[in-house]
Parts: structure tokens; sequence; C-alpha cells
């Protein structure tokens, strides 16, 4: 699919004629929103406000309740907790179910867990499904500190930005990027690649059961489309 992408006019070029992955299309198959603000992201790192924390790291501690350790340790793929204005989301993880796991002296999440336990688990959530579903770069692990600013601000807001203009705007960023011959890897949320191509080119569409019923009883059957 890379090979075919044309990157100045984002399109594949296929013999039967061009094609490409659309706004509509992000939108049925991930059920991103559409409509909404700009998915701004602010780079410019935080002031220091605590004399033994960086801004990041204090930054970090607010938005998670985690300090990742600036140098020293490293996460379960080698890579520094914090590096380079980047977070490792393995480190994070592994960070918040041992602080919620009984075996290392932690306090299990349940329904009775204070709101504050519970918002600090969505948000890493929510950073995890950024940094390693829709906008992941190369390492697969790393992800930006610049998105915890976005992280850290009220729900509402977050619910009302159009992350499905922001991941197509990825998308077509990786594809244009990893067309040029000299390059080897790619970042992005190729899964919607992989998905628009079984819905669009038959060729290698799976195979559907035609028995399937997806009636309003379905479990999936008001999931995204790419759910199915």
């Amino acid at each position: 699919m890379v090979e075919r992408w044309r990157k100045e006019t984002h399109c594949f070029n296929f013999r039967e004629g061009e094609c490409t992955i659309t706004l509509k299309d992000i939108a049925i198959l991930t059920d991103l929103p559409i409509d909404g603000d700009v998915v701004c992201v602010d780079s410019t790192p935080p002031p220091k406000v605590v004399a033994n924390m960086s801004g990041w790291q204090h930054f970090i501690w607010t938005v998670t309740g985690l300090c990742p350790p600036e140098k020293g340790d490293h996460d379960a793929d080698g890579h520094p907790p914090l590096s380079k204005g980047q977070v490792s989301i393995t480190w994070l993880t592994a960070e918040i179910r041992r602080k919620h796991n009984p075996e290392f002296g932690g306090i299990p999440l349940t329904e009775e867990s204070s709101e504050s336990d519970k918002e600090i688990y969505a948000r890493i959530y929510i950073l995890g499904m950024i940094g390693g579903v829709f906008f992941p770069k190369k390492s697969n692990n790393l992800i930006s500190n610049s998105w915890l600013k976005i992280i850290l601000g009220s729900w509402d807001d977050m619910g009302n930005l159009s992350w499905a203009s922001a991941c197509l705007a990825q998308l077509y960023r990786s594809l244009c990027n990893a067309s040029a011959r000299a390059v080897k890897e790619i970042d992005g949320a190729m899964f919607i690649v992989q998905f628009w191509a079984w819905e669009h080119l038959q060729w290698i569409a799976p195979k559907v059961d035609p028995d399937k019923d997806w009636g309003p009883d379905h479990p999936l059957r008001h999931e995204a489309y790419g759910c199915r």
C-alpha cells in the first residue's frame, strides 16, 4: 500500500485509478469524532516550579500522579522513562498497574476508589490510546509529552476535539514520509490503512460469512465499523 502512495496527490495509485482514505472512512471505521475544535499540540516545555523536578517531570506528576526518573532506570523495552520530551507508555502502564496491584502493596482500583484515582487511570489509558493506537511513533512506545497538555484538560474539552481529522492528517504525513525510497519504517495508525484496504480492495479483503447477522442485538452492532 505504501508503494502505491503518491505524496503529490495524497492518493493510492492503482491500475484502475486513484483512490484515498477520506475523513468519512476514519469516522466510520474508528468512530472518532469529525466535528469539533482542531487538535493543537503545544510543544513548549513547562517552566520548572519544583527544585528537585524538571518542568516535564512535575507536569507528568500533575497529570498522572507518577514522577518518571530522567536518568538511570529503563522500561521493559529498554527506553528511559523520560527522554527528549517524550515519556514511555510502557513505564507509565507498568507503574500504574503496580500502584493498584496488591502484590506490590497497592490498592486495587474498584468502583469504591477515589475519583482522583479513577481520573488518573482514565487519563493514562487515553494517553496510551493516543500514543499507541492513533498517533504512534516508530518506537510504538514513546509519546510526546505535549499530548499531556491536552490530557490534563477537562473531559468535555477532550471530547469536543476533532480527533478524526487529526488522525487522518497524521496518517497522510506518515504515508508521505514512508513513500521515500530510503525510508524503511513507518509510524501512524496503520491499522486504519488495513481496515480501509479490507473494505475497498476486493482482492485482499477477508472472507465474510454471508450468514452473519449484524442485527440490533449483535454486540458489535453499535460499535465502530472497524470492530467487525
